[in-house]
């Protein structure tokens, strides 16, 4: 490991104005079999949020472009993962649920635990596909009529072990005090 008085191009730290960090920490992502150098940016949750909606807003207009330059214009994901993540670390504001049915609403932590155990365990998904289950068994949670059942029928549906449906469903049940 280099000295604190050297310089390492490799693992370069940018500080913004407002906190944000932008990094080079040497680590990799698998991207389509094939290593990538990747980059770290560390947000506090209210611009994670306002990265995520600008994503969002992105996400809609490129659909408009197609640039075969570019595996996928789409930003969705990222865009929900990073409004779910800031909601989990108290920005204030609760992710979108599209159409709530009652009062109850699965909060942000045990849909995010939802979405890593599906990250997790079921390669087989992608990103979109993850959050969009989370979300749709959220949305049946929410059924002021009992929507557990269809719920868990979703997940179960959708993972290729009973096991792993059972871990998702459990996530998105468990309150935040009993999550240990």
């Amino acid at each position: 490991m280099a000295e604190a008085t050297q310089f390492d191009p490799d693992r370069l730290r940018v500080a913004l104005d407002h906190g944000e960090v932008v990094e080079l920490d040497g680590g990799t992502l698998v991207l389509d079999g094939q290593e990538s150098p990747s980059v770290v940016l560390r947000l506090a949750p209210w611009r994670a949020r306002s990265v995520a909606r600008a994503l969002e807003e992105w996400s809609a207009a490129s659909g408009v472009f197609n640039r075969a330059s570019r595996p996928s214009p789409d930003e969705l994901d990222l865009s929900r993962t990073l409004e779910l993540a800031a909601s989990v670390l108290g920005d204030g504001d609760e992710p979108l649920l599209r159409f709530p049915r009652g009062d109850y609403t699965v909060p942000s932590r045990q849909r995010l635990a939802a979405v890593a155990v599906l990250a997790e365990r079921e390669a087989g998904l992608s990103a979109v596909q993850r959050l969009a289950l989370v979300d749709a068994a959220a949305w049946w949670l929410s059924d002021p009529a009992g929507g557990q059942e269809l719920a868990h029928a979703l997940i179960d549906g959708a993972c290729a072990e009973r096991v792993t449906a059972e871990h998702v469903y459990l996530a998105l049940i468990t309150p935040l005090d009993q999550a240990e």
